[in-house]
């Protein structure tokens, strides 16, 4: 094999791995079609839900509008036996013959259906209708348009959104990361639905004024915090000389997404630092 091949077959694994990759990520949802001119209806109720299925008038195609849709589904059933069940999609002149399959039998009162299996079907570009024909008069269809819903992505259950710095804040056995917060600089989280957490504050002393700080909570201002004068033996923080003893603050969980903002009130350099509680603590 030589190297333009091998290097044709990884590009198509390549291409292969990010398509299912891509799929991963994403859901398909179908929904609904109607035909512009059904003939007579039958309801048919499965896992997927309960529709009205339509075959066409005598001697009529069934119109379906798909301007805009890059795929669709086609589903059918029959009210009898069919030996070789199909349909044919016109579109353009151009005519297709699709096979069903029999997927399995539902009964639907004292009627017995046959059930088909869903054949999906990717549309050429600026398509605009589709006509369908079937010369079965037991045969029922509905159409299906595919829809991709993207996830919606996972919020963590806390968010640092602006700091103007950080602080390691240690003592013999560990180091913890804070946030600062002073004059103008205001230290912003948010933190997740149905998540309690607390917070442990400490501030630098630079004389005997009592450091105060506020807490707002979705822009409205929920606490005023006044910090000890007492300094820290325990612990330290490089490049602050006299630090407070620590603080904590505990806070309920609820039920949307808050985001929290800590402003300093006096002339004083604070550290922060939230913490996700367990359950129970």
């Amino acid at each position: 094999m030589n190297r333009y091949k091998i290097k044709l077959i990884l590009v198509m694994l390549a291409a292969a791995l990010s398509i299912a990759l891509a799929y991963g990520d994403t859901t398909l949802k179908w929904k609904a079609l109607l035909f512009d001119n059904p003939g007579s209806k039958r309801l048919l109720k499965t896992e997927q839900g309960s529709y009205f299925y339509y075959r066409s008038l005598p001697e009529k195609d069934m119109l379906l509008g798909v301007k805009d849709i890059s795929t669709i589904e086609i589903r059918a059933f029959s009210k009898a036996k069919v030996d070789k069940p199909q349909f044919i999609l016109h579109n353009n002149g151009k005519k297709a013959v699709y096979e069903l399959k029999f997927k399995e039998n539902r009964m639907m009162g004292s009627n017995k259906y046959y059930v088909y299996e869903p054949v999906r079907i990717v549309l050429p570009p600026n398509l605009k209708q589709l006509e369908l024909t079937c010369y079965d008069r037991d045969v029922y269809f509905r159409a299906f348009r595919a829809i991709t819903v993207m996830p919606k992505p996972k919020l963590p259950a806390l968010s640092v959104l602006g700091s103007s710095g950080t602080y390691n804040l240690a003592n013999d056995s560990s180091k913890k990361t804070y946030y600062d917060f002073k004059d103008k600089e205001n230290f912003t989280f948010q933190v997740n639905k149905n998540r309690s957490f607390a917070l442990y504050v400490r501030a630098e002393l630079t004389s005997r004024e009592v450091p105060v700080f506020a807490i707002y909570k979705d822009g409205i201002q929920v606490q005023k915090v006044q910090l000890s004068i007492k300094r820290s033996k325990a612990y330290t923080a490089e490049g602050i000389l006299n630090l407070t003893v620590g603080k904590r603050i505990d806070f309920p969980s609820t039920d949307k997404l808050a985001k929290y903002e800590l402003r300093p009130v006096t002339n004083h350099l604070f550290i922060a630092r939230p913490v996700i509680l367990k359950s129970g603590r």
